[in-house]
């Protein structure tokens, strides 16, 4: 009896050693509250345990084979492409929030991604300047049957924009692509 609860006394020791050694290592955060009741749950495991198999004579086990089948590794996809759209999506959201910084309208913005070496590959873009708000209200003459718009965009707006993407991105110019609206 004595050798019995010796054991179950060193068990209840080690467990809080652990658990002293675990939160000490943890960082502060608001995740700490959370690991302080698994360390609190763990514990008192350590203390019932071994009461339980005294008192009953059968020991607590948890059966595992019935979650092998939700934890199977055959089932882990490697390649998440909703993980790369997501990246790809906010980095065109980004792009088109520092080209409107600038002063451009970007009404296409596609950026290729190689997300295996961590890099940006090429920037295609439709984009034009934005116009200045005036108190005098001018009207643009119409032609009807036209399909060519006229861009107000010129050679050196489209060079202060890939020299902008090209710094800021880490992507040569020659692999931006800039098309005016």
């Amino acid at each position: 009896m004595i050798k019995y609860i010796s054991s179950w006394a060193e068990g209840i020791i080690v467990a809080v050693i652990i658990a002293s050694i675990i939160e000490m290592i943890l960082p502060k955060g608001n995740s700490n509250k959370y690991i302080k009741t698994i360390l609190g749950v763990y514990i008192l495991y350590a203390i019932i345990s071994p009461a339980i198999k005294f008192i009953t004579g059968n020991e607590i086990k948890i059966d595992t084979s019935n979650y092998e089948k939700y934890f199977n590794t055959s089932n882990i996809v490697t390649d998440i492409p909703v993980e790369n759209d997501i990246y790809k999506t906010e980095l065109n959201k980004k792009i088109n929030s520092d080209l409107d910084a600038l002063g451009y309208n970007a009404y296409k913005v596609d950026a290729e991604l190689d997300l295996d070496e961590g890099i940006l590959k090429s920037i295609n873009l439709s984009v034009d300047k934005k116009e200045e708000d005036k108190e005098n209200i001018v009207i643009n003459k119409i032609e009807i049957g036209n399909s060519k718009s006229k861009s107000n965009l010129q050679d050196k707006d489209i060079q202060e924009i890939k020299q902008f993407l090209s710094e800021t991105y880490s992507i040569d110019a020659k692999n931006i692509t800039i098309n005016s609206k």
